[in-house]
């Protein structure tokens, strides 16, 4: 495109188009396009030039006022992208002239308004109409005028299934939303459709802005089959209303056809199910108020409410359903496997779901699975083949005992082998012999917890001694004879360090110590910690009884190899807390790339 002609059309110069009508420019400059393929029109549309519409001459260049660029693009499409109302109005003026030039032939021609439509109606290579880009880009001005020169544009759907009016929806938009449906006053029924197969109605009822704006309750007036629909996982709007937690679309929903919820989406989920899943206790309370029986509905793993709360870690929707008198008959329900709510909330390490249901007397803690395990037994297994220790608060929740058919199943297991596994090579055994009784399994990290504990107790009444009897002794005044000293200082620090450790340890043992929700570390980390600040102090403590000379300069062969010893401890510790703070970054990396 000439220079001269794209600054004209950018600021809306019109002495390129007087020169033209005059005679002084051939008409070809008008004819010279872009890069994309976009015309003078186009240019001047998208920076809104209404002048140089209004003076453009009809005769030379009719055409262009319909001409398309790569992306298929109207004059028309690029104002309504723009919002520039006086272009639009425009050019809908212009496809009435061009309407009225065609009925010259009154035979031939087409019928009153289909050609002045038929520009109005055309689509780019998305399918998206002029109304479609008007809305998305939230043009109310634009939408009402082309709304009025053509209601039935509202109708047209683009390559992603979009309708005009879930496009206002979704956006958050009621006045567009209300522009649109006027087109039922024209006797036109707009499109609800969306992507994936939702509809207006899905869009609107997890639209926070469209709560007080009545937008849910006017598409359920005008369609009330839409509150059935279902998109492409299964989930209708009342599915979507109980995970985002719209108790007022909740409502109206259950109001105009509690059958729906009834329906289950491809997981046979319950609109139900996802509110327990999700935690918005009101919701379930409308939807089992308006049918009691919804309870009953089973997703495709036989679980019930109550196993889908606990999947979602939602501590007050499990506490609403214990204490609701109706839903009794879920607490010890179990699944297509066995599993009763407790078995899920242990299998899943929901912690504070265990103790909630573990206080409430009615859960049945024998309850064994149809592999022949209860929650004790499964909790057992994850932690001896995960962290190998027990939390004993979990432990006394759940009961230390384990059930006699789990001792059943694993008799029957070793007693019942094939015997290809009792002709074993020698020096080898199977891998039933292997599997340690799940009692004893208990029995020996209980030990080994008291064992560390008596390791912690030893480090603290070590450090409390060092402490008060301090190497080098105590001059005549009563201050430690080495407080001088630089190594007795870090002697000081690390020792007091390495008692707090052992402290917290010791308290941490019973009940887990968290601080702002953040929980401190496990007891047997704190036991390696304190350890190696018992090792910096007894290094410190003894530099500091060594005579400053012999530091750094040992002059005996023993002196040597302790001094060589003790700074090969010093640097093998630094290394194992260097590797293991370089190992918890890295996990706390992955925990935040991997998806939720």
């Amino acid at each position: 495109m000439d220079r001269l002609v794209y600054e004209a059309a950018t600021s809306g110069d019109v002495d390129l188009l007087k020169k033209i009508k005059d005679g002084d420019e051939l008409p070809d400059v008008l004819y010279k396009k872009t890069p994309k393929e976009s015309n003078v029109l186009h240019i001047a549309a998208e920076f809104k030039q209404i002048k140089f519409f209004n003076d453009f001459p009809f005769e030379y260049g009719s055409s262009l006022f319909w001409a398309t660029n790569k992306k298929g693009d109207t004059p028309l499409h690029v104002a309504a992208k723009v919002g520039c109302v006086e272009v639009v109005q425009f050019l809908i003026e212009h496809a009435r002239k061009m309407h009225h030039m065609e009925k010259a032939d009154e035979e031939s021609g087409p019928a009153d308004g289909e050609s002045q439509n038929k520009l109005l109606r055309v689509k780019n290579s998305d399918n998206d109409t002029t109304l479609h880009l008007a809305v998305r880009y939230n043009h109310d001005e634009v939408v009402t005028r082309l709304m009025e020169a053509d209601p039935q544009l509202c109708c047209f759907t683009n390559n992603a299934n979009e309708s005009p009016l879930f496009l206002a929806v979704r956006k958050g938009t009621p006045s567009i939303v209300h522009c649109i449906l006027k087109a039922y006053e024209s006797c036109v029924s707009p499109s609800f459709q969306g992507t994936n197969g939702l509809t207006a109605l899905h869009a609107a009822v997890t639209q926070e802005q469209l709560k007080d704006k009545g937008v849910v309750e006017i598409l359920v007036s005008k369609n009330r089959d839409l509150i059935k629909e279902v998109d492409a996982i299964g989930w209708t709007p009342l599915h979507y209303a109980a995970f985002t937690g719209n108790v007022e679309a909740t409502q109206l929903l259950m109001e105009s056809d509690s059958s729906a919820s009834y329906i289950l989406d491809l997981s046979e989920m319950s609109a139900l199910h996802v509110a327990a899943y999700a935690g918005h206790t009101k919701v379930m309370e409308e939807l089992i108020r308006y049918q009691p029986d919804t309870c009953d509905l089973l997703n495709s793993k036989g679980q019930t409410v109550l196993h889908c709360a606990i999947l979602g870690g939602q501590r007050k929707a499990v506490k609403y359903i214990l204490r609701t008198p109706k839903l009794t008959g879920l607490i010890n329900e179990a699944d297509e496997d066995g599993n009763t709510p407790l078995h899920i909330a242990v299998m899943y390490k929901k912690v504070k779901i265990i103790s909630v249901l573990t206080a409430d007397h009615r859960v049945d803690k024998a309850a064994v699975n149809k592999k022949f395990s209860k929650a004790i037994d499964i909790f057992l297994g994850q932690k001896s083949e995960e962290q190998g220790t027990i939390n004993r608060p979990v432990l006394h929740q759940l009961g230390s005992c384990v059930g006699g058919p789990f001792f059943q199943q694993k008799i029957s297991d070793d007693f019942n082998k094939p015997e290809t596994l009792e002709k074993d090579t020698p020096g080898t055994l199977p891998i039933e012999h292997k599997r340690q009784n799940p009692q004893s399994t208990s029995n020996q990290a209980l030990q080994r917890q008291d064992t560390k504990l008596v390791v912690t107790t030893l480090i603290a009444t070590v450090t409390f001694a060092a402490a008060v009897t301090p190497p080098g002794g105590f001059k005549t005044n009563g201050v430690p004879a080495l407080t001088e000293d630089t190594f007795f200082k870090v002697f000081q620090f690390s020792n007091q360090v390495t008692f707090m450790l052992a402290i917290l340890a010791i308290c941490n043992e019973s009940t887990p110590i968290r601080i702002s929700s953040i929980e401190i570390a496990t007891p047997a980390s704190l036991i390696q910690y304190s350890i190696g600040g018992l090792l910096v102090a007894f290094l410190s403590a003894t530099m500091a009884v060594t005579p400053k000379r012999r530091r750094m300069f040992p002059r005996t062969p023993v002196d040597i190899v302790l001094n060589t010893i003790g700074w090969l401890v010093v640097a093998l510790a630094l290394m194992h807390v260097m590797s293991t703070m370089r190992r918890k970054l890295r996990e706390k990396q992955l925990a935040r790339l991997s998806p939720v």
